[in-house]
């Protein structure tokens, strides 16, 4: 498993990408704990390079909701393939988790430069 962290705005964000199973739940937990020290109001995970999720891996995101929500945070998993978004429907986790495809969250939660609607304008003259 590869893992990034990024920040846009106050969002924090993680992608994972390859595996996540049973050998990499202890990075991912400890990396998570380190991002929400701070408090941060939303946290992503880019699962869009995401190739398999195993038990232990549906397991520690489910200890990261938790932590986050005893935080007043909120938790989005963002941009999973079929097939896993399949494994989460199908153990009914898509009624905890905030799922979203990666166009969708860009346009509700990454907020868009103050000079946007100037240069559509200017474009449009």
């Amino acid at each position: 498993m590869e893992l990034k962290l990024n920040t846009t705005g106050k969002i924090k964000t993680i992608e994972i990408a390859g595996k996540f199973d049973i050998e990499s739940t202890e990075e991912f937990e400890s990396i998570f704990a380190k991002l929400i020290e701070p408090n941060p109001s939303i946290v992503s995970i880019d699962m869009s390079r995401l190739d398999y999720i195993d038990s232990s891996g549906i397991g520690s995101l489910i200890k990261s909701l938790n932590s986050l929500k005893n935080k007043k945070g909120k938790l989005i998993l963002v941009g999973m393939k079929p097939m896993i978004q399949n494994v989460f429907k199908l153990a009914k986790l898509d009624m905890f988790f905030e799922i979203m495809n990666a166009s969708d969250f860009q346009s509700k939660y990454v907020s868009n430069d103050s000079d946007s609607d100037i240069d559509d304008l200017l474009k449009r003259n």
